[in-house]
């Protein structure tokens, strides 16, 4: 039940599972280091539940600029430039940074679509990410509490406590909702949810 934030891409290019919920970065990887894999991994959209599809973002892009920063215009500055220049972003992540702007990368479709990776048009099923994928929170708002649950492990844990039997499924819910509720306290305090 050791788990880490690469653990599924390992598993995946060792052959030790067949899919991995993940962003590209399985294939990327697999590209990378040329491994004979690489040709024969495909993707796929969010699959459809009982009212849509929806996929889940591990890592999405929040821009904040503090109160305290000792540079406010300087920070809106640089955000306003990168936001313009996000194509570069896109293409300099190997696609793995999508846009928050869509229009700010216009070719999204034909530069997933032209990837020369095998199989030829693998990330063409990217094209229209930004329509099912959603932050860390949803339905609410991504904010320092739900960052603080994902990066903590405290859903995950709650998972391998009950499916191991270390805690019973209602307890290991209820220790859960406890640490759920003790991060949004804490961040409310703090005026950060």
């Amino acid at each position: 039940m050791a788990w880490d934030a690469s653990s599924n891409n390992r598993a995946l290019l060792a052959g030790k599972v067949s899919l991995v919920l993940n962003a590209i970065s399985t294939t990327r990887a697999a590209e990378d280091k040329k491994l004979p894999i690489a040709d024969k991994l495909g993707l796929t959209p969010a699959l459809k539940g009982s009212v849509r599809a929806i996929g889940l973002e591990h890592v999405m892009d929040c821009y904040v600029i503090w109160k305290f920063a000792d540079n406010i215009e300087g920070a809106k500055k640089f955000l306003v430039d990168y936001i313009d220049n996000f194509e570069q972003g896109f293409k300099g992540s190997e696609y793995y940074n999508f846009p928050c702007f869509p229009t700010t990368v216009p070719d999204i479709k034909a530069l997933l679509a032209n990837d020369l990776h095998k199989p030829l048009g693998k990330y063409k099923a990217l094209d229209d990410v930004l329509h099912w994928a959603t932050n860390v929170g949803y339905p609410g708002y991504a904010n320092a509490a739900t960052d603080e649950i994902f990066n903590t492990w405290v859903l995950n844990t709650m998972f391998a406590k009950a499916a191991t039997g270390t805690l019973p499924i209602a307890d290991a819910i209820k220790e859960a909702d406890s640490k759920c509720k003790a991060i949004f306290a804490k961040w409310d305090e703090k005026g950060l949810v």
